[in-house]
Formats: C-alpha cells, structure tokens, sequence
C-alpha cells in the first residue's frame, strides 16, 4: 500500500533528530505527508517555545525534501506515549528513536518504546543510526534483512517492507525455531521460494537491479555453532545474521491478538533493538488502504480509569 501519513517524535535530541531525517526521506520517497510531534516528558529549559521550533524544523525539512511537513500540537497528553499513540492513530507509519526510559508516573507500562510497540496502531519505525550521506542521495536503505515464516501475516510483512523502499535489496530470513522438524523447515523454506517469486514479479520493471535473496540461520557460522549447540534463541539468530550481511534494516512483524502476542513482539523488539546498531521496523499492526489520511483519535477520555498494558 502507499505510505500517505508518517509520524515522527522529536525532543531535539540526536538520536530523535536522527529520526526525523530517516522520516523524511521516506516521505519524500512516497510523497507522504510529514507530522512532527515535540515528545519529552520534561522540556529541556535550553528551548523556551518548544512548538516555535518544532514549526522551524517542519519548514526546513519542507524546504529540503520538497514535502508536506506539519507540526502537530498535543497539549492535553502530557507523558510521551500518550502523544505517541495519540499521532500514531492517524498515521501509516510511527517513526521515532530508541526510547528506554521509563513512565515515571506510570513505572508498570516499562519503557515509552515497549509501550509504543505493544500499542501502536501502525507499523513502527525505530532509528538508531544517522542516514549515510549515500542514503541521502539514494533516499533509501542499501539492504534490509525480514525474519519471515510461511504464514500468511509474514506475506503481508514482506510486502509492506518491500514497499517501504523499492530499491533496496531484501534478504527474506528463516529462523531456525525451537520445536521445528526438519520436515517443517523444508515446507516452511518452499513457501518462502513462493513469496520471492511473487515479489519478483510485482516489481519486474526494477528486478534487475533489486536483489532478493532467501537466507537461514545456517548461513552464519555462529547460528550454525549454536543449533548444533543445541541453542536456538530466534532473536540472537537475527542479530547474527544482520550483522552478517550488513543490512541497515530488520523488519520483524507479527499478529497481536492478545496482550501476550503484543508483549511477545515488544518483547523481541526490544531486546533487538538493544543488541544491534541497525534501524528496526516492527509491524504489529499494518496501516490499511484509504483515500484520504485518517483523522487523530484523541482516545480515551482524561479521568477515566484505563487498564492498559
């Protein structure tokens, strides 16, 4: 589907000035339009109108990117994820930085970044590293690296991520599970086949200078110690792998049906996001087609008892 509405967190911060950039170029990419979104559970007293220069940083990235850029207000969610989720339920895609410190008013939800992968209603973007001066020019990743397996909801991962950028190469990664006969690998693997080909000949025009590639754990040498090891922790087994290839991507996505699906994936993704340097896109929810960007939901009413988790 075409990305129509990014979302983007800032407090000024390196890291979320980073983030800001990558937005950017996505949305230059996809003629999206850009919402920034000032995110920081306390203002830093160095910026005296903090929305003043979110609306500076909104007409240079207009200038630069030639987009649409918007600095949005949300003065009734004081903490981080509050305005997190409040922007992200009328985007496409939520992109923000690595975001570990925890709610001080709300110390169960964990960190504002697991909170805004167990809740997020789109996919989620996290940033870890500045966009390359190549990347700049090309307006993309050099090679993304999707953990699929041969379910349905994997497809519909693999093609929002291949849609994400269309000129970057993509290595579609099997995971060795735990549990897993050697049977089901081999049947797992020829789904696989079937959704390279498809995806092969949805971009036919531009095959030739996009590569996509299936890879297992076997191809690294220290996921193949430790299967014989007798060891098979999924998320390691994509780090090694990324940093195998060196992919500047990992896509990791999964069905969050209930509150143990949505810890499970913010779980993983965290623990990813902790253990490389690279970007992580984390697809528990994928945006729908629309004709026209969704309004912002302002949610539930303030004063009300939530149990949210």
């Amino acid at each position: 589907m075409r990305i129509q509405t990014i979302a983007a967190l800032t407090d000024f911060s390196t890291q979320a000035e980073q983030a800001l950039d990558r937005a950017a170029l996505i949305a230059a990419q996809h003629q999206a339009v850009l919402w920034l979104v000032y995110a920081a559970d306390e203002q830093d007293p160095r910026f005296v109108s903090p929305q003043a220069r979110l609306e500076q940083r909104a007409r240079q990235l207009a200038r630069r990117h030639a987009i649409d850029v918007v600095a949005r207000e949300f003065d009734g969610y004081n903490s981080v994820a509050e305005r997190a989720m409040a922007v992200a339920s009328g985007a496409d895609l939520l992109v923000l930085d690595r975001r570990m410190e925890r709610l001080w008013n709300k110390p169960w939800r964990g960190a504002v970044l697991a909170h805004c992968l167990r809740h997020s209603p789109c996919p989620v973007l996290v940033v870890q590293q500045a966009p390359t001066t190549e990347e700049v020019e090309q307006s993309a990743y050099a090679r993304m690296l999707v953990a699929v397996d041969s379910t349905e909801r994997a497809r519909e991962v693999l093609h929002f991520a291949a849609d994400l950028q269309r000129s970057t190469a993509v290595d579609l990664f099997q995971s060795r599970d735990p549990g897993v006969s050697g049977v089901e690998e081999e049947q797992e693997f020829e789904v696989l086949e079937q959704f390279r080909d498809e995806l092969k000949r949805e971009i036919l025009e531009t095959a030739e200078q996009r590569r996509l590639r299936i890879k297992d754990a076997d191809d690294a040498r220290r996921n193949r110690v430790d299967s014989q090891n007798g060891t098979r922790d999924v998320t390691r087994q994509i780090m090694v792998q990324q940093q195998r290839s060196g992919a500047d991507l990992i896509v990791i996505g999964a069905t969050r049906n209930h509150w143990s699906d949505r810890w499970s994936l913010s779980t993983r993704a965290t623990r990813l996001a902790m253990m490389v340097s690279c970007d992580v896109l984390v697809c528990g929810q994928l945006p729908q087609e629309r004709e026209r960007p969704r309004p912002i939901e302002l949610g539930s009413r303030k004063g009300w008892l939530q149990f949210k988790f």
